[in-house]
């Protein structure tokens, strides 16, 4: 049996590459926790990790949940899938009961690991950049090549609020330069990456930070001003969006200049101030693009999406008519985005965030006149709430089992006949699912634990790095099923060892 010494240094080693591997490696994280759990057993001090289970009230929650989500497999019915959802959850019971069972990380160590982890991100978040630099096409869904953009959009909220901390409170003004440029760089970092929770999670959460610990008029006056900064750009960008040119508004033509035919959908769905589906001939279309481009007009682009409905939106954007004068007008290089499978060219403007306003209200057009959600992420959130809620209105007490959310979502999308029908998404908000799972009764009874931790007269106030946390996990589960992947999992326990009052942010001195 090694030294109690020697499994406290294996434990930093670990919890430290746990840090950087949950935002760059899947398989390493999976590892390391496994072998983190592992130390925990050889270790012994049963007596006093008994007591310190019993005393945590955080470690209740983690182990209440992950009990709940147990007997859940009880009345499920795909038993297979609930047991793959309890095998993939095993980090959520393992890393709390060791980090909040072993001694808590004191002075300049616990800054060291949680800079190292910090670091790691803003590593990743550089080889995102330089991705999107040198692959053409990428999706925003693929510039981090580790895990999924929205769990390292949390990640990068995390690093974000530790720099503002360094920011605001370290005496060095050359710590107050380096954590303010890595801030400023990851907020432009997760607008490249679209994540539309992200920024409304940094709104949310820096004024509550600074309400709680900063009140600071000048700080506050900052956050109003950058807040409304942002909302000027975003009017902008919807103006610009809805202000309709000439050939939009004027009586349409009916055939083009050669004589053929026009097709006008007048299906009402704008686009850059144009009707996409106006002003189309597709026999001319094919004929032009066929001179222009070796691909065929029947073929799929780089991102899947067709050739013809990229070409039409296109050149809609551009407010030419799709036709062979249109075709005409186009540059080589304007067929090559096309050929890119590049739809508007806002989205290589090099202005994400009005790339952002434009997506979002392009799939505004399309649920309001076609209700087709199809292809657009915000919109399949609303679909899958619709379902889940279904679920629940009809098991509302006990809900479906832990393996049987999916399959009963699915029976009501198909139902509705849902383009999402067969596709066994999940609800996109945890806590829509796991009601559907365990019921009314499974949620409160897990809130109270929450309500528990945080209130009574063991409880002591958050310190920041932990409310700026606590904040993010709970806003994250309103639009995604943070819990559900591997990654989630570890950003929602990673950060436990760090839940001391006295754990303040700041970058130790290497002196």
């Amino acid at each position: 049996m090694l030294p109690a010494k020697v499994h406290r240094r294996i434990y930093i080693v670990l919890l430290t590459l746990l840090g950087g591997c949950m935002v760059t490696s899947t398989w390493a994280s999976n590892l390391i926790w496994v072998l983190l759990g592992a130390n925990w057993v050889f270790e012994g001090r049963w007596r006093e990790k008994w007591q310190m289970a019993r005393e945590s009230r955080p470690l209740h929650v983690y182990l209440g949940l992950y009990l709940l989500l147990l007997i859940g497999m009880i009345w499920t019915e795909n038993q297979p899938y609930g047991w793959s959802i309890m095998q993939v959850k095993l980090p959520l019971l393992v890393v709390p009961l060791v980090v909040l069972t072993s001694q808590p990380l004191r002075g300049r160590l616990r800054h060291w690991v949680l800079w190292a982890y910090a670091t790691t991100v803003l590593v990743v978040s550089i080889i995102g950049l330089v991705r999107l630099l040198t692959i053409p096409g990428l999706p925003y869904r693929d510039t981090v090549p580790y895990i999924s953009h929205i769990r390292f959009a949390l990640n990068c909220c995390m690093v974000v609020c530790l720099c503002a901390g360094v920011a605001i409170r370290h005496p060095s003004l050359l710590h107050k330069v380096v954590a303010l440029v890595a801030m400023l760089w990851l907020l432009a970092f997760t607008v490249l990456l679209h994540s539309y929770t992200a920024i409304a999670i940094l709104a949310v959460v820096s004024l509550v930070m600074l309400l709680a610990y900063y009140r600071r008029w000048p700080l506050i006056a900052l956050w109003m001003l950058a807040v409304g900064t942002l909302a000027f750009f975003v009017a902008r960008d919807v103006k610009a969006y809805y202000h309709m040119v000439p050939m939009a508004t004027e009586p349409l033509r009916s055939h083009t200049s050669a004589g053929n035919p026009y097709l006008h959908a007048r299906d009402g769905i704008i686009e850059n101030g144009n009707y996409v589906n106006n002003y189309i001939c597709a026999d001319e279309l094919r004929q032009q693009w066929s001179l222009r481009s070796d691909m065929p007009f029947d073929s799929n682009t780089s991102t899947g999406y067709s050739v013809a409905p990229t070409l039409v939106r296109y050149m809609n954007c551009l407010g030419l008519t799709k036709d062979s004068a249109g075709m005409a007008a186009m540059s080589d290089e304007q067929i090559a985005a096309v050929e890119r499978g590049v739809a508007n060219p806002v989205y290589e403007s090099g202005n994400p965030l009005k790339k952002m306003v434009y997506v979002m209200l392009l799939e505004r057009e399309f649920y309001v006149h076609t209700h087709s959600v199809k292809g657009f992420s915000m919109l399949q959130r609303l679909e899958l709430w619709e379902a889940t809620l279904d679920v629940i209105a009809d098991n509302l007490w006990t809900g479906v089992g832990t393996g049987d959310v999916v399959d009963a979502m699915q029976e009501y999308l198909a139902a509705s006949d849902s383009e999402l029908s067969g596709r066994g998404m999940r609800s996109h908000d945890q806590y829509l699912g796991l009601t559907a799972a365990v019921g009314i009764l499974g949620l409160a009874l897990i809130l109270a634990l929450v309500v528990r931790t945080f209130t009574g007269r063991r409880h002591k106030k958050l310190s920041p790095i932990m409310l700026a946390w606590v904040l993010i996990i709970f806003i994250s589960m309103l639009t995604e099923d943070t819990l559900d992947t591997l990654a989630g999992i570890l950003f929602c326990t990673w950060f436990l060892p760090f839940r001391q009052k006295d754990c303040n942010v700041r970058i130790p001195h290497t002196a």
